[in-house]
């Protein structure tokens, strides 16, 4: 096996290819002036006969890092690799896993079609948004969740069964709340989300009989993007006297100034998971899921 790093893998290859014992490749990638990406992977003898796994994160700029990634997995083949393996901690187009509207393309069917028709049969990914997205890959997808790499750090931070509850801010959440309550032995609670009929506002609310008042609250979800639900949740958690705000979430996008609009919400720290690239800010940290892509290869 080898372990083969593209421009956005955010140095997981190397560790990676550390733990295991196994040699770790990088390659070389510009974009030409017209717009076009180029690829060349550095020491190509060592592919012959090689399992190769190809790291790639599929944000910022989606389209040129998904074009970077069908190249690479072209070159590994076209340097002997027997085999291509990818690792995308972050799945770019994963929320658009069905058609919405008459007419519209399914994009994630599309992505994984090309990876499997380029020769990848199987693909490591981290809390992929949408798990009907998994059914369109024709090869094996390991959708790793991160909760206990969530639940090691909260721990750390003093949370446990008397002082904390487990928030999910929608339906789509309930899953990973009911996972990471179980992990701490806490109790969990899916937030209502309902839209005021005259002003359009939408309002969250808990159930009337929780009183959350002095209590630790952690908020699960799997991507912050513009980050305007969370802070809306924070806000009126806030308005109920919670104790203190973590916010669990495995892709940390922050979209416009979604920082911003977090920070103010009365936020107390957010826990990311390092699948797409690091912003130096004091409200986040990031923690890595490098052991848990190595225990999905060990498996294999």
């Amino acid at each position: 096996m080898i372990v083969v790093s593209l421009s956005n893998d955010l140095g997981l290859g190397a560790e990676i290819s550390k733990v295991l014992g196994i040699k770790h490749l990088t390659t070389y990638t510009k974009v030409f002036p017209d717009g076009e990406v180029y690829v060349r992977l550095q020491e190509p003898k060592f592919l012959r006969n090689e399992i190769a796994y190809v790291v790639q994160s599929l944000y910022p700029n989606q389209n040129d890092k998904i074009m970077e990634l069908l190249l690479g997995i072209d070159a590994l083949y076209e340097a002997g690799a027997k085999e291509v393996r990818a690792i995308i901690p972050y799945m770019a187009y994963s929320r658009q896993d069905r058609v919405f509207l008459e007419g519209e393309a399914v994009s994630i069917r599309a992505l994984l079609n090309a990876l499997y028709s380029l020769g990848v049969n199987e693909i490591i990914t981290i809390d992929i948004h949408s798990v009907k997205a998994i059914s369109y890959f024709k090869g094996k997808i390991h959708n790793i969740l991160p909760t206990k790499l969530f639940a090691e750090r909260l721990r750390t931070l003093g949370i446990n069964s008397s002082n904390t509850i487990v928030v999910a801010p929608d339906e789509g959440a309930k899953e990973r709340a009911s996972k990471l309550s179980s992990e701490l032995n806490l109790k969990y609670v899916v937030i209502k989300k309902f839209r005021d009929r005259i002003t359009g506002e939408i309002k969250h609310e808990l159930p009337k009989e929780l009183n959350v008042s002095g209590m630790n609250i952690v908020v699960i979800d799997d991507i912050i993007s513009t980050g305007g639900t969370v802070a809306n949740i924070s806000k009126y958690l806030r308005s109920r006297n919670v104790k203190n705000i973590i916010v669990a979430a495995t892709h940390g996008l922050f979209v416009g100034n979604a920082l911003e609009k977090l920070r103010s919400s009365g936020i107390n720290k957010i826990l990311l998971t390092l699948t797409v690239p690091k912003i130096n800010d004091p409200l986040l940290e990031y923690l890595s899921p490098v052991n848990l892509i190595v225990d999905a290869i060990i498996k294999e």
